[in-house]
């Protein structure tokens, strides 16, 4: 059944054609679906246009759109004789991504990398209730759950993503027509939201390929060898962090983490980072214009739809 994860925000992979759609989907059913993504806010809330997301902020729009879509898909479950628990779009409030470099000396010192954390969310999915459900469903039922929520087969909506491939989903299924309620045009919201989302992925890549971020990291990388830290980049400092094959230890953790915030800061990574972040994020939003206005507008217009699908439905 479908379950929330802060740390995959799109619905499908978005950087590569999609052609195991079906499997997608099915991980999909189990793993998280219908949460607005990080990158998408109702018209009007002061953000970047292409938010990368991943700081732990969450809006009030935001959280309204989750929660009508998460009811709205219980409703359609429940229709469909299948029992679907709804969930909180934040319920990981401290874990946050730093997509280029570690650069809160606060939160590295109390989580390091956010090892413990990512550990406290991996518990709680594995007392997942609707993972739960649905495991215990015979494997006819599972079947047909599975087509309940994803329709039949992905097909129905396509969408060309901005760095090349396709991404299809079904536009068939609870998914779909609650997002067809709460957003007017399924199709129409596929393709913006979609599209928007991977933008993300292109602003992070078009960061780390800038001149001005190269000549930081390397100063990056040379300050954290006089610290005794040989990583080629803070990827590599955090992968090290976090493996379950090899893990540091929480002391040891916490002491790479400052390394890292204080060779970002005295680098000038930290700081070149952000700046480039907004000047590619600005680019992007003039180059795909289009697509983040539609998707700020079919945000808009879901706003009312969701206020009265959390009035109308019923609240168990």
């Amino acid at each position: 059944m479908p379950r929330n994860s802060h740390a995959r925000r799109s619905l499908i992979a978005t950087t590569v054609a999609v052609t195991g759609a079906a499997v997608a989907l099915v991980a999909t059913m189990l793993t998280g679906l219908a949460e607005p993504s990080a990158g998408e806010r109702p018209a009007g809330e002061r953000a970047s246009p292409v938010r990368l997301g991943g700081n732990g902020v969450v809006t009030e729009g935001d959280r309204l759109l989750h929660d009508a879509e998460q009811r709205l898909l219980r409703d359609c479950m429940r229709r469909h004789g299948f029992t679907y628990r709804v969930f909180p779009l934040d319920e990981d409030p401290g874990i946050r991504a730093f997509p280029y470099v570690l650069d809160d000396t606060a939160w590295a010192r109390r989580h390091g990398y956010g090892s413990e954390l990512h550990r406290e969310r991996a518990a709680r999915a594995g007392s997942d209730p609707n993972r739960t459900y649905f495991a215990a469903l015979s494997a006819d039922r599972k079947a047909k759950a599975l087509v309940a929520a994803n329709g039949p087969s992905p097909d129905g909506l396509t969408v060309r993503l901005p760095g090349g491939g396709t991404v299809r989903r079904s536009d068939r299924g609870c998914v779909a027509e609650s997002q067809q309620r709460l957003y007017g045009d399924v199709g129409a919201w596929f393709r913006a939201s979609t599209r928007v989302e991977a933008l993300q992925q292109i602003r992070r890549s078009r960061v780390t390929a800038d001149a001005g971020y190269v000549e930081r990291l390397g100063e990056w990388r040379s300050c954290m060898g006089r610290a005794g830290y040989e990583f080629v980049a803070p990827a590599a400092a955090r992968a090290s962090a976090l493996s379950a094959v090899r893990p540091l230890g929480k002391d040891r953790e916490v002491e790479l983490a400052l390394a890292e915030v204080r060779c970002a800061d005295e680098s000038g990574l930290a700081r070149t980072a952000r700046n480039l972040d907004d000047h590619h994020g600005r680019l992007l939003a003039r180059e795909f214009r289009a697509d983040v206005e539609a998707r700020d507008r079919l945000r808009a217009a879901a706003l009312p739809r969701a206020r009265q699908a959390l009035g109308d439905s019923p609240q168990r």
